[in-house]
Formats: C-alpha cells, structure tokens, sequence
C-alpha cells in the first residue's frame, strides 16, 4: 500500500520521504543534494574547536524561516545564552516563540540543581523515562496544534547525558526518538563532543545514527581552519568533501573554493 498524501508547504502532495531540511549553508544543501531528507535522527561530531551549538541554531533559524516549527532541548547551555548568540546573528526567535514555532527545552538548570523557568523544563535531566515522555509530550502537541508542518528537534548535546547515564543507554534513547520521528516529517539532530567518551562510544554513535555531520579543526601553516563534511546519510547520495567555513556576522559561511 502506497503512503498517504498530503499537503506539506511547497511539496503539495508529496510524502514525507520527498521533504528536505535546508540547513541555511548552501554548500552543504548541495553537498547533501538538496537538504537532508525527512525522517532521519542524524549525529552532529563536533571538535572542542568547532562550535556546533551555532550550527545548531542556525539549522533552527533556517527551519523557522521557512515555516518549520523547531524544538530545542539544551543541556550545554542556559535558554537565555542560546538566545543571546542567535541574536548576534540576527536570528530573533521572540515571535516564534510567541506563536510556539520555536520551544526550548530547558535540561541546563536542573544539571544545576535550579529551577527552570521555561516552560518545557526537566527537573531531572538525566531520567531517560521523564525524557522520553517529554518528547513524547511535545510530540503530540505539535502534531495537534501544528499538523501537517515539518518539525526539527535538536538535542544539544548528548554528551553530558552520556556522562552520566553511560553510552549504551543513551544510544538506547536515540534509537526510541527514531521511532518517534517516523510519525511525521520530522528530522532530529544530536550533538556528541568528541574526545569526551572515546572511540568507541564514538564508533557505536555512528553506527546508530541514521546521518553523520561532522564538524572539526586542522591547522594549517599555523593557522586552524574548521571544516564541515557529510560522512553518513541514508535515504540520498552525497558528496563528502570537506567544505572550509569561517563564522560571520550572519553565521556559519563557507569559505569559496579558489
């Protein structure tokens, strides 16, 4: 039996497995031919020089900019932080936030041992089950309130959940919001740190993830220049040449090719 149809802005008629998530870099899009396709839970490798947090947001700005509702869980940084540098990009998220296109998940305050003052916050960040029922929580509300639009979730980042609850059962997770994210047009993106957790957790991060971003720093005749690359993504070819970028005054821009 072939999938329904329905209407998705732009793709009138079309499933979800036709939908792409532009990720507001060109060269990436095109590395990625077109955008990263609907449906996958896709990992984020991230060098200590690199600074996937930006990469992250502007992946939300892009989202929003075009009619997209984005959920940001954060367990590395304050909401307020998280605003302040989309801001410096002039990505005001205010009036998304108003209308609910943009939610925050605060799970920074309770590492601390704080009180959260988002409305979407976890007491106890390291409960996978309270987790769990949170994304399943906000997957409801969205698919009743905003039905039909496509939704990008962000965790940012798996790490310090892995440090805690170890690697096995934070993959377990992973593998459960997958499932999730085949309900809809939905993409999910996760932010591991390396160097943290070892090769192999790295390995294992891999392997259960459904794409592969990477993010990372070389030096060159003394100078360090960051690199983005697309190691892994099902469900399209791409090319998996390392696309140099510096970070501007408007985010994460690619560096031409002389």
């Amino acid at each position: 039996m072939g999938e329904k149809a329905f209407t998705v802005k732009g793709l009138p008629g079309r499933s979800p497995a036709a939908y792409r998530f532009k990720t507001g870099i060109p060269e990436l899009d095109k590395a990625l031919n077109g955008g990263i396709p609907a449906t996958l839970t896709v990992l984020v490798l991230n060098d200590p020089e690199n600074d996937a947090s930006t990469f992250c947001q502007q992946l939300c700005w892009e989202g929003l900019t075009n009619d997209e509702v984005c959920v940001y869980v954060t367990y590395d940084h304050h909401p307020d932080v998280i605003r302040r540098n989309m801001l410096r990009f002039g990505w005001n998220v205010a009036p998304y936030e108003q209308e609910e296109d943009f939610i925050i998940v605060d799970c920074y305050s309770g590492r601390l041992g704080e009180r959260g003052v988002e409305r979407f916050w976890l007491e106890k960040p390291f409960d996978a089950l309270a987790l769990l029922e949170l994304f399943r929580k906000l997957e409801r509300k969205i698919r009743y309130e905003k039905a039909g639009r496509p939704v990008r979730v962000v965790l940012d980042s798996f790490s310090p959940l892995a440090q805690v609850i170890g690697f096995m059962d934070t993959s377990k997770i992973v593998l459960k919001l997958q499932s999730l994210a085949k309900h809809g047009i939905y993409l999910g993106i996760g932010v591991v740190h390396k160097g943290i957790h070892g090769a192999a957790a790295e390995f294992i991060a891999k392997h259960v993830s459904e794409g592969v971003i990477e993010l990372y720093t070389r030096e060159e005749k003394g100078q360090l220049k960051q690199y983005i690359r697309v190691s892994k993504m099902c469900l399209t070819r791409f090319d998996s040449s390392e696309i140099e970028y510096v970070l501007g005054d408007e985010g994460i821009v690619a560096v031409p090719k002389l």
